[in-house]
Order: structure tokens, then sequence, then C-alpha cells
């Protein structure tokens, strides 16, 4: 049903403004006379839903309020202000008029008697089920205030990690991109104006030069091309991963052998469980939520199977055995859990493990990957310069 924003006056003369719901601006103005509202302004709240272009192996930035949304209005909450008041307060201070608009929907579907969840149900790419599916349990028991608190923490703790990755790897991207900027420089620049040098000259030039005089011509000729279909490529692959689930099935698969992925998929999934547990949902509604947050088509696949096996009966511990590709501190953890009553504890212990070893690998990766990214621009460079100084020390020979 379609939202609608409005100002206009009450009856006491004060200003009112808002959201209602309804099938016509028509039937939403009728409504709001009714209350005694006199309307100047009243305009339809536009939501989009589509999927966002990004790169899973990345960060994305289309949360990025997430975590102050939560917990502005775990404050707001806390402080005995009701939700809808807390919603539209909340929509005031947070930037983006996407996220305002929402956020005023949200607050139109509460007014109505609609439950917080159903409405934050509406957006899900931008709620995930697992927050909507936490907020529902504690409705329940009325715990809100406090499930946005650590809902919020919890993405606090997940944004930082995304910055800590971008952070690490922007230095070495940024002397690649840079070291290879001075590269199409010379060999754009500096390489032909030497050739015409050499050619007046009529020298016989080096062999690594004539190499570096031909990789010119080329990027000159067919530089744009060569640009165009690498781009094309990358697209034409990133459409294929999105759209063909048997090439991303293939892919992940993959993907997943390699043992660093591997572990920072365990740490994630580790965590999200285990704070889904400490919320109280079900481990079988914790399991569906988790395998919907996973990247890795894969991995996904193993946690359906696990939750598949858990519904029919089946220990934590013997269907993640039973999965395969789980380490044996996981499976020790899970059957400990088990049997100790502490499941979310133990989990989150293994979370931390892992999450230390990811740490330690990427830092470990960055130290190498800058002295190599280094040394790489630096032989291709070496190579133009003295491909350009041995013709010209040669041509400094014959003129004496």
């Amino acid at each position: 049903m379609p939202t609608y924003s409005f100002n206009g006056i009450d009856k006491k003369g004060k200003k009112a403004k808002g959201v209602r719901e309804g099938d016509t601006k028509s039937a939403v103005l009728a409504k709001l006379m009714g209350e005694g509202i006199i309307v100047s302004d009243i305009q339809q709240v536009k939501s989009r839903k589509g999927r966002s272009f990004s790169i899973p192996f990345l960060p994305g930035g289309s949360k990025k309020s997430l975590p102050d949304i939560f917990f502005q209005l775990s404050l707001l909450l806390g402080s005995g202000i009701p939700l809808v008041s807390a919603l539209r307060i909340l929509s005031g201070s947070i930037g983006g008029q996407k996220v305002r608009n929402m956020l005023l929907d949200v607050a139109g579907s509460v007014s109505e008697g609609n439950r917080f969840s159903e409405a934050l149900a509406k957006f899900p790419n931008f709620f995930e089920d697992m927050y909507v599916n936490m907020i529902r349990a504690s409705e329940d028991v009325g715990k809100l205030s406090s499930v946005l608190m650590d809902i919020a923490t919890f993405e606090e703790e997940k944004r930082q990690v995304k910055d800590k990755l971008t952070s690490a790897l922007m230095y070495p991207v940024a002397v690649l991109v840079l070291g290879m900027g001075v590269v199409g420089f010379l060999l754009s620049y500096v390489v032909p104006k030497l050739e015409n040098i050499f050619a007046s000259a009529g020298t016989d030039i080096p062999a690594t030069t004539k190499m570096l005089v031909g990789i010119a011509e080329i990027l000159r000729e067919y530089g744009v091309f060569i640009f165009v279909f690498l781009l094309a490529a990358v697209v034409a692959l990133r459409w294929l991963y999105v759209n063909n689930p048997k090439f991303r099935m293939e892919t992940d698969k993959r993907i997943l052998r390699i043992g660093f992925v591997r572990q920072v998929l365990i740490a994630r999934f580790a965590h999200i469980l285990s704070f889904q547990l400490k919320e109280g949902l079900p481990l079988t509604q914790a399991l569906s939520n988790s395998a919907g947050v996973m990247w890795n088509r894969a991995f996904t696949e193993k946690i359906v199977r696990i939750e598949d096996d858990v519904k029919s009966g089946e220990k934590f511990s013997s269907a993640v055995s039973k999965a395969g590709g789980f380490p044996e501190l996981f499976e020790a953890a899970a059957a400990t859990g088990e049997q100790s009553g502490n499941m979310a504890g133990l989990l989150e212990r293994v979370s931390t493990f892992y999450g230390k070893k990811t740490e330690q690998y990427t830092s470990r990766f960055v130290s190498v990957v800058e002295p190599v990214f280094i040394m790489f621009i630096g032989v291709i460079i070496g190579f133009i310069v003295v491909s350009i100084m041995e013709p010209l020390f040669q041509l400094n020979t014959l003129v004496g």
C-alpha cells in the first residue's frame, strides 16, 4: 500500500506532519480530514527495493547508518519515548533522504497498528531477516530496547572489521595505481618522443628497446579497446556471478577451498549464530538467518543442510560433522555446548579465535603485498629506464 507524507494544521491550529498509508492520495486526504487535519502539502513516499550492485568480497557502504539507527532508537525507547515518536525523531536526525523516508514509512505503519517487525520487513534490502526475526521475538517478551542496542553493537563490530580491511588494502592498491600511472605516462608520452629521435638518427636500437617501442605502439593504437575489453570482461563475470546460480556455485566452491576464506566464513558464522542464540532465537531459526547473510553459496548450502538435519531431530554437532568442511575446534565447541547448555558462549569463543587468526593473516598478507607491489613497479620502471638509456648512450657515442 502506498505511503504519503503530509504537512498541515490540526484542530488546535498547530502544525501537523507525518505519514499515512492509503490506496490513493484522495483516500489519505479523506482520512486526515476525518482526523481534523487541514492538509497543506502531501507527497507519496517512494522506496526502492532493487538489488544493489556490490562486489560480495568487498565491504559495501549501503547500510552505514544501520548502527546509528538501532543505537539511537534504543536510547529513545529506553528514555520512555513511544516507538512511533522515536521513529519520527530519528528520521529528522539521520542523513539521507531515502533513509528518512523509510523511517517515516515504518513510523506510519506502526501508528496504524502494525508490529514494528512487520514494518521493518517491508525493507528486506536494508533490514536483514535476522534482525527482523530478533525484533519480532523481543516484541513478545518486552526486550525491544536491549535487543536494538545489541544489534547496534553487532553492526558496529561488523563495520569496524570492514574498515580495518579497507584501510589495510588501501596503501598497496594506491601504490599499484600510482606505479601503473607512471608506467603509462612513460609508455604513452616519453617513449614515442624517443622513438622519433632514434628513427631520425638511423641507429639500430637494442632488442629490449624494440620491445618497449612495440608495447608503446600497441597501447597507443589499441589501449582504449584493451581497457574496454577488460572492463567488459569484469562486468560480464560479475553479471554471471550474480545471475547464473550454477556459475556462482562452482565459483564459490573453488573460493571456499582457500583456507583463509574458509576461516573468515567460519568465524562469521560462529559469531552470527552465537549472537542470535544469546538473544533467545531458536537454533533452527538462527541457522536459517545465518544462511541468509552468507555471501558464499557453497558455505550457505552447508548451513542449509545442517538446518535440515537439526529440524529432523539430529544433534547440531552431528549435523556439523556430517556437513563436512568445519574444523575440529568448531565441532568440539558444538558438542560441548550441547552438553553444557552454553552453545552461544562456546561459539563466540570459536569466533574470537578465528577472528584473531584472520586479522593475523590479513596483517601478514598486507606486509607481504606492499613490498611485492613496490618491487613489481620498480622492475617495470627499471626495465623502461634501461631500455631508454641504453640506445641514448649509443647515440651519444656515435655523435661524439
